[in-house]
């Protein structure tokens, strides 16, 4: 873009004051009364710009502001001019010193040419994040290896690697804009984490990369810092970051060859619940191989039989029944030995040999079958993995049909597993596909669901059978316990649609005890096995008690349990906002679980209490014996009638100033599902009282008063 006036228009904020100082020619020729008012808001309230591009340009100025290194960022905006026109400005944010002024320029541009200031500026820097390109990274890192090679060789420099995990299910779920401020936030945790002459980089979409000079328990630390800035970033959606690492040992390896490096690094870690980073080491490249030469050996390696089955057992917590397994596939090198398949999935993914592979893991799951009914074995139904590659393919169904069928083995002893992201890429043909598999009479299941209550969504699309949960959201430092909520809500909600949960990845006693307190008992990790080979997993079979049937969920009043917990159903919208203050909580043997309430809810108590505790604790707590017993009575009475209850109760709640406050909270409930006999859901609406019941005291009060003057 070329700018049209030979002057830029340069405004001065003072970051120590946080006061801007506008020039004449600013206020001559943009829109808008520049007074005292921070330019964003100037921006917005004077209708210079749009309130969303008002907000981008405070985030960018803090951003560049609050930096510890020095900073140059530029962006394009359309701003209004005092001509009434909308023209396109390239806005730059310079700060030479951190923490000193920063000086905020204003080119105006031309779209149908382009300078070359402006094209060399967005071929070296990203637009978004403002951090370098690839090839600009490359630049800056290769001159301070040469300004500093006896400490690169020594291991003082490394080169980090980021990667989110499941990116595109954000982009998916909350939008671009949310994918795009989530990188922003990233960039700006990893820049302002580095050192004076580290380099900072936006290598593709949600891939990341510094170069730093960090080493040793340093380095971790820093990488830790990061990953734990990077995680905290405020989504309802449980946010990964896997790092790689590469310490420099080297004086003249390239960027290219150090970035291969630490992606090898993190190669080794996915799939893992516990590990978020690892170091490359020569030994770990030794173990692995390239990926030319896994597409050069693939072939032969499936003829040769090399890619082996491990099953991994599910278990009931409660009653430590076997309930099913999960077969996993595994690479048996004869060279490099037993291969993780987090190293040759991503592979065999983007050359297409996934599907050839997941029908051979298929038909392997059958002869084992057969095998061990041939022998009178007791069996419980294994599952099989299917990339989202596989779904796509037109004969799925005819080609698992057709294996199947070869080795006679019953549909009940086999179930269909796919991944959530298979369903984000086009849920439509997902369905299509599920559809089919359910004719045929398979069970489906949906693994690593784990993304809040945005994938009820899903489910709300695709007939599924079965979920497993992502147990990475119980792996979290946060004292906030936010993981553990959105886990215990899904549960029940998935519970209530009738899906059995499995949760996966289980490592620990706490984890598995925690899991059953909130109603999932299903677990499978290394908590109760490591997957095992064929003939471990045989001797598990013989021993362990196996097989039990899943309790079925009644809804009453013929309601859709789907729409339901849809956030965008007609139910969900009049529950939100239409009714006064609502409720869904979940009743059992006396205790009592709150699913959701709406803002009316909250409302009626004046915010005393937000919906993270309720959801959290218990919420009897606020009750004194008495007013309880007459709670679960009432509960009790809907229950046994089959129609509204209704009562009053008083309760105890913080005020304002922190002292207990007294409310009267009239309630009324009616049942709208049930299953086991003795777990019931309740819909509820209340209405705070407590000035009435005052009011009527005093009038109580008055004509007792006035009683007694008249006695006299």
């Amino acid at each position: 873009m070329k700018s049209t006036n030979d002057k830029n228009l340069i405004i001065v904020y003072d970051y120590e004051s946080q006061s801007f100082f506008y020039p004449d020619d600013v206020k001559e020729q943009l829109s808008g009364v520049f007074d005292v008012r921070p330019i964003w808001q100037i921006f917005k309230e004077d209708g210079v710009t749009t309130a969303a591009t008002a907000e981008r340009i405070r985030e960018d100025l803090e951003t560049v502001a609050e930096a510890d290194t020095p900073q140059a960022y530029f962006s394009e905006y359309y701003l209004k001019e005092n001509s009434g026109e909308e023209i396109r400005y390239q806005v730059g944010f310079i700060c030479p010193i951190p923490g000193d002024a920063v000086s905020i320029t204003f080119s105006r541009m031309e779209t149908e040419d382009t300078s070359e200031n402006y094209q060399a500026h967005v071929s070296k820097y990203d637009e978004l994040t403002g951090l370098l390109r690839r090839e600009a990274f490359t630049e800056a890192v290769m001159k301070v290896v040469k300004e500093n090679r006896e400490d690169v060789a020594a291991g003082e420099y490394a080169l980090v690697y980021f990667d989110i995990i499941r990116f595109k299910a954000i982009n998916d779920m909350f939008g671009l804009m949310a994918g795009d401020a989530l990188l922003k936030h990233m960039a700006e945790v990893i820049v302002n984490a580095g050192k004076e002459g580290d380099v900072a980089c936006r290598l593709e979409a949600d891939r990341f990369a510094l170069f730093t000079k960090h080493s040793g328990e340093e380095l971790e630390q820093l990488v830790e810092k990061l990953i734990d800035d990077i995680t905290r970033y405020d989504l309802t959606f449980k946010i990964t970051c896997n790092v790689g690492i590469y310490v420099t040992n080297e004086r003249a390896l390239s960027v290219d060859s150090m970035i291969d490096r630490a992606v090898l690094a993190l190669s080794s870690i996915k799939g893992s619940y516990t590990s978020k980073y690892n170091i490359f080491t020569e030994s770990l490249r030794n173990e692995m191989l390239s990926e030319q030469e896994i597409s050069g050996i693939m072939a032969t390696a499936l003829e040769e039989r090399q890619f082996v089955l491990h099953y991994q057992p599910q278990f009931n917590h409660s009653t430590g029944k076997l309930i099913g397994v999960e077969a996993l596939v595994r690479w048996n090198h004869p060279e490099k030995g037993m291969i993780s398949p987090g190293v040759f999935i991503p592979i065999f993914e983007k050359n297409g040999f996934i599907t050839r592979l997941d029908l051979y893991v298929f038909e392997q799951v059958c002869v084992f079958i057969r095998k061990c009914m041939d022998k009178g074995l007791p069996l419980v139904p294994v599952s099989s993995n299917f990339s989202r590659y596989d779904i796509f393919q037109p004969d799925f169904v005819e080609n698992l049909e057709t294996i199947r069928k070869r080795h006679e083995v019953p549909i009940e002893l086999v179930r269909i597993e796919i991944t959530e992201s298979a369903v984000f890429g086009d849920s439509e043909h997902a369905n299509e596909v599920v559809k089919q598999l359910h004719q045929c009479g398979y069970i489906v299941e949906m693994d690593d669901f784990g993304s809040g209550y945005s994938s009820l969504n899903v489910l709300k699309d695709i007939e599924l059978d079965l979920i497993k949960l992502d147990m990475m959201f119980l792996v979290e430092k946060s004292d906030s316990n936010r993981g553990g909520m959105i886990l215990s809500s899904v549960v029940r909600m998935a519970k209530w649609l009738g899906l059995p949960v499995i949760a996966e990845g289980v490592e620990t006693l706490e984890q598995a005890d925690f899991l059953k307190s909130i109603g999932c008992e299903y677990i499978q990790g290394y908590f109760y096995s490591r997957p095992l080979p064929e003939n471990q997993y045989v001797e598990m079979l013989t021993e362990s008690a196996l097989g039990e049937k899943t309790q079925q969920v009644k809804m009453i009043d013929n309601m859709n349990a789907y729409d339901f917990w849809d956030p965008k159903s007609q139910e969900t919208l009049i529950y939100s906002h239409y009714v006064g203050g609502a409720s869904v909580f979940e009743y059992c043997n006396g205790k009592v679980d709150i699913l959701r309430v709406n803002q009316k809810y909250l409302e009626e108590f004046d915010w005393r209490i937000n919906e993270k505790s309720l959801i959290e604790g218990d919420p009897m707590r606020f009750f004194d014996e008495e007013n309880k017993a007459k709670y679960l009575n009432m509960l009790q009475e809907a229950i046994e009638s089959g129609n509204e209850a209704e009562c009053e109760t008083w309760r105890t709640y913080e005020a304002t100033d922190g002292t207990p406050e007294r409310l009267c909270i009239r309630t009324t409930v009616r049942v709208v599902g049930e299953y086991g006999g003795d777990h019931f859901l309740f819909y509820s609406m209340i209405r705070n009282i407590t000035e009435e019941k005052k009011r009527l005291e005093e009038l109580l009060e008055i004509e007792k008063q006035f009683k007694k003057l008249n006695n006299q």
